[in-house]
């Protein structure tokens, strides 16, 4: 079904009518404002909103892209905002954001989308339940209000498991992190990917005049704008502690590797010299001395701990071992 939710809502009376598919042509009641809430699977909704008389072509074009990133757009008062929300849907992925697509002007709301956002269920509990926005204004900062509040929890774990995971790395030394680590990092790459245009959206706000939205619903975009930079600088933080921890698991693995090969060059240094005399004297030529001497053998083992005990002196000395 191409439309979702349509109502014509009445905010000084607080109700509301549903309206089907086939009214959303028809012209808007008096002190009433509507919302369409459509579809973008439906093959039939590109044709349902272009039938709308009053909407800007270049606005509606948009609004059916197959892709879009958090904008805003004003002309002539109307308004094209393009918004992500963090995907709570049980099973998936909270970091693959949904997007939700508005065009609002003073008297109707058509917002789009491909997969359900919850923060667009709640405002049809609140009509339903007669807590109607007054106004197409109050309508938009009470969505972006929700849309915003519901990325909280999720911020906060993504903050919470990296704080985590830098103590663990710290305290234990045995385990690998680098997956939770690249997890992390992943899930911040992809959320901020569409969290920085969309601060850059709701700071647009502000500073765009329409004749709609007033000048105390300006400041409650401002309050949202701060929430909203304040969850950035929550992945900047948790970006942060993950460099951190990645460093030191690399430090770590550095420092075995060093060790390893520290105790490998000892070894060879003091292999070297005896492979040199062993190699000397076991060449199988005529003329070596003392060749057929019984005690020649343990002569050059007693030489050769001589040397071995002048290497761990000079390397005692030197401060080597």
């Amino acid at each position: 079904m191409s439309l979702i939710n349509g109502f014509n809502i009445f905010p000084t009376t607080k109700s509301f009518e549903k309206i089907s598919v086939d009214q959303v042509a028809q012209p808007i009641p008096h002190n009433a404002y509507q919302w369409l809430q459509f579809d973008l699977t439906d093959p039939d909704t590109p044709n349902i909103i272009r039938s709308i008389d009053g909407l800007d072509e270049l606005f509606v074009d948009a609004l059916l892209k197959e892709e879009t990133r958090p904008r805003l757009s004003i002309s002539n008062d109307d308004m094209l905002f393009m918004l992500r929300g963090v995907n709570l849907a049980e099973g998936a992925d909270p970091e693959d954001m949904v997007s939700v697509r508005m065009l609002v002007s003073k008297n109707r709301i058509i917002t789009c989308q491909r997969r359900n956002l919850l923060s667009v269920n709640d405002m049809v509990q609140q009509i339903e339940e007669g807590n109607s926005s007054k106004s197409t204004a109050h309508f938009l900062v009470y969505l972006c209000e929700r849309l915003i509040f519901r990325m909280g929890d999720f911020m906060e774990d993504i903050e919470d498991r990296s704080a985590e995971i830098e103590e663990l790395v710290l305290d234990n030394e045995d385990e690998d992190y680098r997956n939770d680590i690249h997890n992390i990092r992943r899930q911040i790459i992809q959320l901020k990917r569409f969290l920085v245009p969309q601060r850059e959206a709701f700071l647009k706000i502000q500073l765009e005049k329409t004749s709609w939205i007033t000048q105390k619903q300006q400041l409650r975009f401002r309050e949202i704008t701060d929430q909203l930079i304040r969850y950035l600088e929550m992945l900047d933080a948790a970006r942060d502690m993950g460099t951190v921890s990645q460093e030191t698991l690399y430090n770590r693995q550095n420092e075995e590797m060093n060790k390893r090969m520290y105790v490998l060059t000892i070894v060879a240094a003091f292999f070297l010299p005896l492979g040199f005399f062993t190699g000397l004297l076991g060449v199988n030529l005529a003329g070596i001395p003392s060749a057929d001497s019984p005690l020649a053998f343990f002569v050059f083992v007693i030489i050769l701990l001589t040397i071995v005990g002048f290497q761990f002196w000079l390397f005692k000395k030197n401060k080597w071992l």
